[in-house]
């Protein structure tokens, strides 16, 4: 048998560390930070301590990965939505259909928005995973200008766009909850969403 060349090599680290970050998704998404140790992680991944450490140091450097993976993948998919060359309500409607299309056939989707949702309310976080919070704001303002842009065109209903922006986001996060808790629940028509934020 041949040896294993580099590209090889780096084919192999990249597996296992996904198989990892896998594993680790599933745990905090479900149990939470503090009551995941790093054993649960080994177990669940089918990996020995050692492998898992030389990948990363500790379950918090899994956990922000996650929660970077997470952030990046919303700020880019609502800034993407932003500059679309369309009307402010199908910008909306592409974004529910995109994020409620995501949950459905991706169940790793769903566990995505349990794992920001454990992050925003625990308690002695370090500092980099507060900053990363902090950009998750990048999609909220995304979405808020597009509802803002929506009420100027008379297409979104009137009101405080903050507000509407976080009762979507919050709709889809309950979504993503029942999608994880109840056998064979279906996402909704996206039109649902849209209709929320459209001027009656």
């Amino acid at each position: 048998m041949s040896p294993r060349n580099e590209e090889q090599n780096a084919a192999i680290k990249d597996e296992r560390r996904e198989q990892i970050l896998s594993a680790g998704l599933k745990l905090f998404a479900t149990r939470g930070f503090a009551a995941t140790k790093i054993s649960d992680v080994v177990k669940k991944a089918g990996m020995s301590h050692g492998l898992v450490y030389h990948y990363f140091n500790s379950k918090e450097e899994i956990f922000f990965e996650l929660l970077k993976r997470a952030m990046q993948a919303s700020a880019e998919s609502l800034l993407m939505a932003e500059s679309m060359p369309a009307s402010p309500l199908e910008k909306v409607r592409q974004i529910a259909g995109y994020i409620l299309g995501g949950i459905e056939n991706f169940e790793e989707s769903a566990y995505y928005f349990l794992i920001v949702s454990h992050a925003s309310v625990m308690e002695g976080m370090s500092e980099e995973n507060d900053k990363l919070l902090d950009e998750s704001m990048t999609a909220v303002q995304a979405m808020v200008r597009i509802l803002s842009a929506g009420q100027a065109a008379g297409e979104v209903r009137d009101g405080n766009p903050l507000g509407m922006a976080m009762v979507f986001f919050a709709a889809i996060q309950g979504l993503a909850m029942y999608k994880l808790a109840i056998d064979g629940f279906k996402m909704p028509d996206p039109e649902i969403l849209v209709n929320m934020v459209k001027k009656p």
